[in-house]
């Protein structure tokens, strides 16, 4: 196997866990498209992607760890 992917592998597995949606937002979405019709091709995927990104806490700023340039 490749070691360069396989340390893509490992990073992705790691990592996984701090991507992830809150389940009780995903479960609020696809709730909440369930109840609406949709037209379109994808209209559905993009109404539970912006569902998930409206419902998702940003994460907390980091002030102060990059030196500021001159």
């Amino acid at each position: 196997m490749n070691p360069v992917l396989a340390a893509t592998v490992i990073s992705l597995i790691v990592l996984s866990p701090a991507l992830a949606v809150p389940r009780h937002v995903e479960d609020l979405c696809f709730d909440q498209a369930g109840q609406i019709s949709f037209n379109g091709r994808g209209d559905r995927e993009h109404f539970i992607a912006n569902c998930i990104a409206d419902n998702t806490p940003t994460p907390p700023a980091r002030r102060g760890q990059y030196k500021k340039s001159r």
